[in-house]
């Protein structure tokens, strides 16, 4: 027996319209349509998922933006109340919170040697420390207040800052290859140690690129 898929009624097998209200039994046009309101379905749900991820992608870049104008309107109201002084206070923010690494380093030196060592290690090099800290953040200051003048500065100073960073790092990796003896620690402290004025090269050129070239670039991009 065929059902109607209008009225229900029960007809034939070999019927090829309805008894009752006349409408065809024709299996192959309940398929076509069948298979036509299937792919309105899913044309609508893959339009409702796109609007929903275009939603979601614009909230994420207004909290986004919302983050990026909190950040400079804080830094803004930083530089302009404690001037040439903002920079020093971080320094020693900085350098506090970095003795207190220390001093934990220290007391876990009695159960596990080597971050007792790696603390004296960074112990022995506070002054560094405090001079790096100096030294990115009146860079970062000074970048911030005279953009266009000392863009061709901020480069050099970043590069030696990095190459500073770099040089520790190698001393670190030593430490830790000595009580870990993992090769390939000392392998990267010994590239570093060797090739740290090619790199120095190599880190400054990519620095005037990226200010110079690359960051004008995509603020244009931005703008259009």
């Amino acid at each position: 027996m065929t059902y109607c898929t209008k009225c229900g009624k029960k007809n034939d097998d070999d019927a090829e319209f309805c008894d009752k209200c006349g409408i065809s039994l024709d299996t192959t046009d309940k398929e076509d349509s069948i298979k036509k309101h299937t792919k309105k379905t899913e044309n609508k749900i893959e339009k409702k998922a796109e609007e929903f991820g275009r939603s979601i992608e614009k909230a994420g870049k207004r909290f986004e933006s919302k983050i990026d104008n909190s950040i400079k309107d804080f830094q803004k109201w930083y530089d302009n109340k404690f001037k040439l002084f903002g920079p020093l206070i971080w320094s020693f923010l900085g350098l506090i919170i970095l003795r207190l690494i220390i001093i934990v380093m220290g007391r876990s030196g009695d159960d596990i040697i080597v971050f007792g060592d790696i603390g004296d290690l960074l112990y022995s090099y506070l002054l560094i420390f405090f001079g790096l800290m100096l030294l990115n953040f009146y860079n970062s200051y000074l970048n911030r207040i005279y953009k266009k003048q000392y863009r061709f500065i901020y480069p050099a100073i970043s590069t030696i800052s990095c190459i500073v960073t770099l040089w520790i790092i190698s001393k670190i990796l030593i430490k830790l290859d000595t009580h870990l003896e993992v090769p390939f620690l000392a392998s990267i402290a010994n590239f570093i140690d060797e090739n740290i004025f090619v790199l120095f090269i190599v880190i400054l050129v990519l620095s005037y690129c990226i200010e110079l070239f690359i960051k004008p670039l995509a603020k244009e991009m931005s703008h259009k």
